[in-house]
């Protein structure tokens, strides 16, 4: 049928050139295909589907795979990395299964990032844990160290993220990117100028440190306060002493008599 084009009705632009074939079948196996001839939408009305970022050959390839359900192993040697790519845009999960067992078979350190990429982008878990397991568990992304940090600068963080939670749960130590790098870097270099730079500059006058006396200090520089009516005099040598209240002086100048005070005996009298 699709060999022959009896009764064709969608053409597929490719880029490279063109194929004929049947709405009813591309939509019987895609629900992509199906929402496109269901709705009033440019492929409805001009009956052409374009798939640019597809070449003519993996187009052939991805057509014969949805009227037969199988591809062969040729094809999907040289164009499983197309076929994964439209079996994810179009929503055809066998196809997807197809491919990613295929590129399964042959990861190694020189396609490793490549293929890990992919099975980020097109959501394909086994292929991507057989990634993890090469770079982390064989220890391939410390012999891809330099394109392992280029990789790890320009790709998804969640996809960095990823592997950094297998390396640790492995007990493995993920190397640092070239961003984390940087940043250790800089703040070595301002920890370095710190301890450096003197606190004051030779030559110059220190500036005086302003302390502020704690409560107990400013309590103890506070002279005590003198009681009420007592006066001060001058020794002979020149130093303050403090005289005794007017009212104890009286007290003291006086005798008692008996029961009763008397006032003390003038100057004059022996």
């Amino acid at each position: 049928m699709l060999r022959e084009s009896v009764f064709t009705d969608i053409t597929i632009n490719a880029a490279g050139g063109s194929i004929r074939a049947h709405r009813a079948v591309l939509a019987a196996r895609s629900p992509v295909f199906l929402s496109m001839f269901s709705h009033a939408l440019r492929e409805k009305e001009l009956s052409t589907v374009d798939t640019p970022d597809m070449s003519i050959a993996a187009c052939r390839a991805f057509v014969r795979y949805i009227y037969g359900a199988s591809v062969s192993e040729e094809e999907l040697l040289a164009h499983r990395s197309e076929l994964v790519a439209a079996g994810d845009k179009y929503c055809i999960a066998n196809l997807k299964e197809t491919c990613e067992e295929s590129l399964g078979k042959d990861v190694g350190t020189e396609n490793v990032l490549q293929r890990l990429q992919m099975a980020h982008t097109y959501s394909l878990a086994a292929l991507k844990r057989t990634c993890l397991r090469l770079l982390v568990d064989f220890g391939k992304m410390y012999e891809i160290l330099e394109d392992f940090m280029e990789f790890t600068d320009t790709s998804d963080p969640e996809l960095i993220g990823e592997i950094k939670r297998f390396a640790f749960s492995r007990g493995r130590k993920f190397p640092a990117t070239r961003r984390e790098g940087k940043a250790s870097a800089k703040m070595a270099r301002r920890t370095s100028v710190r301890k450096s730079t003197p606190r004051h500059a030779s030559g110059t006058t220190q500036a005086k440190r302003t302390v502020k006396p704690t409560p107990n200090q400013a309590s103890a520089s506070i002279p005590a306060k003198r009681p009420r009516g007592s006066s001060v005099r001058k020794s002979t040598s020149g130093q303050d002493s403090d005289a005794l209240p007017d009212k104890r002086v009286k007290r003291a100048n006086v005798r008692l008599a008996g029961d009763k005070w008397a006032p003390p005996a003038s100057r004059g009298t022996r």
